[in-house]
């Protein structure tokens, strides 16, 4: 398949995985329509202005020789193109170093 480095965010405060939908539809990610649409809260408990997810798309990441497939949820994410949630941080439990910038799958 095709590679499509960029930039992901790891998130412990939400449990799911976000793919910019924008991104996704612009690397060809095929979209799978949501049977119900779920609604997108600003941290301040504001209905996000991108408005709700409505659909979710599945698709292979790649970190240091790891492969998964995964499933994300599309919606508007601005300059970030990956949310990784609590589950996956669970799953991988990966170290981090912040002086570095770097973040190591155990």
């Amino acid at each position: 398949g095709i590679v499509h480095p960029t930039n992901t965010l790891l998130e412990s405060g939400t449990n799911r995985i976000f793919i910019d939908q924008v991104w996704a539809e612009q690397i060809g990610l095929p979209l799978v329509k949501l049977n119900v649409s779920i609604p997108v809260y600003n941290i301040d408990s504001t209905l996000n202005a991108g408005g709700c997810i409505m659909h979710k798309c599945s698709f292979v990441v790649e970190y240091q020789g790891h492969r998964e497939r995964v499933t994300a949820e599309a919606t508007q994410l601005g300059k970030i193109n990956l949310i990784l949630g609590w589950t996956w941080l669970f799953k991988h439990n990966p170290e981090t170093n912040g002086q570095k910038e770097v973040v190591i799958l155990s």
